[in-house]
């Protein structure tokens, strides 16, 4: 079991598209039908964290390169639509992750995953999509 990957999530998103195939993976949970559509709200928003988190990188990269070669003093019209964007950026990772955050506990409470002691929804979901790869 890894970490969730950006390619993985999308895999899974498009293997859990089939009703049939999402019962499948659902099959373990009491109702599987009414875990279906938690499980793809969360694989949806799991896979926008990860986007997120993928341009917050490319973004923060960008800055660094830009820069390191940047003269002292004052910075550049450039440096400064980089930062913005960076903050922006930022955000958007942040509201994806409350978004993750909300999704887990509505398909916590659907299916009835079992959360162990000091760990968050979010957490357990994010191990149990880990399993399903």
């Amino acid at each position: 079991m890894g970490k969730l990957t950006l390619s993985g999530v999308d895999t899974l998103r498009t293997r859990l598209a089939d009703d049939s195939a999402c019962d499948a993976v659902l099959s373990a949970f009491a109702d599987p039908a009414a875990a279906r559509a938690p499980l793809r709200e969360l694989v949806e928003a799991q896979h926008r964290y990860l986007q997120a988190e993928q341009e917050v990188a490319q973004v923060a990269d960008i800055l660094r390169r830009d820069q390191k070669y940047a003269p002292v003093g004052r910075p550049s019209v450039h440096i400064v639509q980089l930062r913005k964007q960076q903050a922006s950026t930022r955000q958007a990772a942040l509201i994806a992750r409350q978004v993750v955050a909300q999704a887990a506990q509505t398909f916590v409470r659907a299916s009835g995953l079992t959360v162990k002691a000091k760990q968050s929804p979010s957490e357990a979901s994010a191990a149990w999509l880990g399993t399903l790869r």
